[in-house]
C-alpha cells in the first residue's frame, strides 16, 4: 500500500516567504483501490500527488510505497517504476513522433529486452483501446486519444499504482469520458490502484473512496455517498455537489419525499418516478 504519515510540505514563494502547502496528512491507500481526491484550487491536491512517487519530498513526515520510503534516494528508481503519473497536458508526456515508439520509450530507458518491449507496447495499447493507432503520429490524435497514449506509456512500465493529476482538465466532454472509462477499466480488469485527482464531481462519483482537501489538509473522506450527500459541508469547502444532490435538496425543501442519500441522476430519476 501507499502509506502517508504526518506529511508536511513547506515551500518558499516568490517573496521568499514560507508557505505550508500540506499539513499533517495521514492516509493509507490500499492495493486495488480507486481513490478520488477533490478540493478547491490551491488546496494541495497536486502537491500531494507529486509526493507519491518522489517528485517532491516531505518537509516533515513520511511517504512510503510498499514499504519504500520516498526520502531515501536509493528507493526512487524502484518507486517510480511502481507509481506512474498522468498529468493534465498529454503533450508534455509524449516524446516520440509515432505512437508505438512513444509507448516504448519508458521500457527502453529502464533496459527492458527488445522482444519484451514489443509485447509490452502491444499490451499497453490494447489496454487503452489504441492499438489501431500504433503507427499514427500523436499530434494527429484527439486530446482524449493523446491522454490514452500517455497512459499506455505508463502501463508499458507495468506500474502497480497510477496517479492521475487532473487528467481531464484540458479535454472536452467526450475526451473526459474516454479517459475516465480507461481509468475505471484498468482498475477493474488489471487491478491497478488509482489515485485520481479531479475537479469534476461526476468523475469522483465513480471512485471507491473520496478524499476532500482544503487548505493543505484532509478534511473529509469516505464513500461517494457519504461525501456527496453532505451538500452544505461541501459548500463550506468551496465545492459544488453533483447536480442530482443539489436538485434533490431543492425538491425536498419544496416538500418532495426524497432520500437524502441521492447522489446520481439515476437515483434522482428513480426517486421521482419509483417503479410499482
Amino acid at each position: 500500500m501507499i502509506l502517508i504519515k504526518n506529511l508536511k510540505h513547506i515551500y518558499k514563494d516568490s517573496q521568499n516567504q514560507e508557505v505550508e502547502a500540506l499539513k499533517d496528512i495521514n492516509l493509507e491507500i490500499a492495493d486495488g483501490e480507486f481513490v478520488a481526491i477533490i478540493g478547491a484550487n490551491g488546496c494541495g491536491k497536486s502537491t500531494l500527488a507529486k509526493h507519491l512517487n518522489g517528485l517532491l519530498l516531505p518537509t516533515e513526515g513520511e511517504v512510503s510505497v510498499d514499504g519504500l520510503n520516498t526520502a531515501d534516494m536509493d528507493n526512487l528508481f524502484q518507486i517510480r517504476q511502481k507509481v506512474g503519473m498522468v498529468f493534465q497536458n498529454p503533450d508534455n508526456q509524449i516524446v516520440a513522433a509515432v505512437v508505438e515508439e512513444d509507448v516504448a520509450f519508458g521500457p527502453e530507458n529502464i533496459g527492458v529486452p527488445s522482444e519484451e518491449i514489443l509485447e509490452r507496447v502491444n499490451n499497453a495499447l490494447m489496454a487503452v483501446d489504441m492499438l489501431p493507432y500504433a503507427k499514427h503520429a500523436p499530434h494527429r490524435l484527439s486530446g482524449g486519444q493523446k491522454q490514452r497514449v500517455a497512459v499506455a506509456g505508463i502501463l508499458a512500465l507495468e506500474p502497480k499504482y497510477i496517479v492521475w493529476d487532473e487528467p481531464t482538465a484540458m479535454l472536452d466532454p467526450a475526451g473526459r469520458r474516454e479517459v475516465l472509462h480507461t481509468a475505471l477499466r484498468l482498475n477493474k480488469e488489471k487491478h491497478i490502484t488509482m489515485i485520481y485527482i479531479t475537479h469534476y464531481m461526476t468523475e469522483a462519483l465513480q471512485a471507491d473512496r473520496v478524499i476532500v482537501m482544503s487548505r493543505g489538509s484532509v478534511v473529509m473522506q469516505g464513500s461517494p455517498k457519504e461525501i456527496f450527500s453532505q451538500n452544505k459541508l461541501l459548500e463550506k469547502y468551496s465545492l459544488e455537489a453533483p447536480l442530482a444532490v443539489r436538485m434533490s435538496d431543492k425538491l425536498r425543501q419544496r416538500g418532495a419525499k426524497l432520500s437524502e442519500q441521492i447522489i446520481t441522476n439515476q437515483e434522482l430519476a428513480e426517486g421521482l418516478c419509483p417503479s410499482n
